[in-house]
């Protein structure tokens, strides 16, 4: 029996990779996904800053190390003087300017010694805006540091009566005591633990948008099973056994649509490592599999299976953390197999969820096939 199950599957799988409009479907998985992953390599963001930081100030340049070596969601172009990064501002070539004083030392030394209030970074923007209302809370978070050491000093030298301490002493005792990692705990809304995934904002959508494709491959293996029942490709099935086969001939679609998803979060650099990545593809594509035969099932024709497939993108985009976390509509969140899925990846308690709920799914196929049996 299991020998004539692999020779099945195996034809099924041949005949699948004959079809064009199967191969397109797993075609633009991967191209989107590597197109994604070389956009978010190069320089863009949400706002573009004209930056200018003295070269002879030894904090500044710590502060831009700080700017330039992580990307985000601003694009820096750097200037040769304070002039040149307004100019940009004024003539819209930048969004804002940054111009750091060219006695940025001295004077974060009297504001962390309260003996001067002086500004630090002249900030030149063009309207106000989200995006560079951002970007001052990542240029606050910039200086801080510098701020926070510059405190540190003062309070050893005049506090404690250290004077004769010399700056790499107090840098190598500031860095040893420095608190490492966040100061702050990613959790959900139910109190369990999650992680946070190091992404750009080009990159963050992706892994949503592959998950509704996936569902999508899984719907089209119903409507392409529904097709051959009607072409009597089953015929000689009994319809007491039309769900195992219904099950089998999906399994060959999401073999193949897992494998290209696996890829293609590798390709757009959105993948963790590779047991938290197929235990959570192993079980959306069984969970995505129970839930398109059960649509098909209780749909009966393929005209009203392809109805439905609008309104579900619809609901998937709205309900899923595709591009928002909406806290509303638990209920219908629970019912979409993606939003377990994208969930999955960071918690597992969510894994076990979704596994749970295609036990649902699958007995609820199992009890209308048998109402449709007697009913026939």
């Amino acid at each position: 029996m299991p020998g004539q199950l692999l020779v099945r599957f195996i034809l099924l799988q041949k005949r699948l990779l004959q079809k064009g409009g199967f191969l397109l479907m797993l075609f633009l998985a991967p191209l989107l996904a590597a197109g994604v992953g070389r956009l978010s390599e190069e320089p863009a963001g949400i706002a573009t800053i004209a930056l200018y930081l003295p070269e002879g100030d030894a904090a500044a340049q710590e502060i831009s190390e700080r700017l330039l070596k992580d990307k985000g969601v601003l694009r820096y172009l750097p200037c040769e003087d304070g002039e040149q990064a307004r100019r940009m501002a004024e003539t819209g070539e930048a969004d804002a300017a940054w111009i750091f004083s060219e006695d940025f030392s001295e004077r974060i030394e009297e504001l962390a010694e309260r003996r001067r209030v002086r500004p630090v970074v002249t900030v030149v923007e063009r309207k106000e805006s989200v995006s560079l209302i951002l970007g001052r809370e990542i240029l606050s978070a910039a200086i801080y540091p510098s701020f926070s050491y510059a405190v540190y000093a003062g309070f050893v030298r005049d506090e404690l009566g250290l004077a004769e301490m010399t700056d790499e002493e107090l840098r190598r005792v500031y860095d040893r005591v420095a608190v490492e990692g966040s100061l702050f705990q990613m959790v959900y809304a139910d109190e369990t633990p999650g992680e946070s995934e190091d992404f750009t904002y080009v990159q963050a959508p992706l892994r949503g948008i592959l998950a509704i494709w996936f569902t999508f491959v899984g719907l089209a293996a119903s409507l392409y099973f529904m097709q051959d029942e009607e072409r009597g490709v089953y015929g000689r099935v009994p319809a007491s056994r039309r769900l195992s086969v219904s099950y089998l001939a999906g399994a060959a679609f999401l073999l193949d649509g897992a494998l290209v998803l696996l890829l293609s979060c590798k390709l757009a650099g959105v993948f963790t490592d590779w047991k938290r990545e197929a235990a959570s593809c192993a079980v959306f594509a069984a969970c995505v599999l129970a839930f398109s035969n059960l649509l098909r099932m209780l749909c009966r024709t393929p005209r009203r299976l392809g109805m439905l497939f609008l309104p579900l993108l619809a609901a998937m985009l709205t309900l899923c953390p595709v591009f928002l976390n909406l806290p509303y509509f638990k209920a219908g969140k629970l019912l979409l197999p993606p939003w377990y899925y994208l969930q999955s990846i960071h918690n597992t308690r969510y894994l076990y969820e979704m596994a749970a709920y295609t036990a649902v799914l699958v007995l609820a196929s199992t009890v209308w096939q048998r109402v449709q049996s007697r009913r026939s």
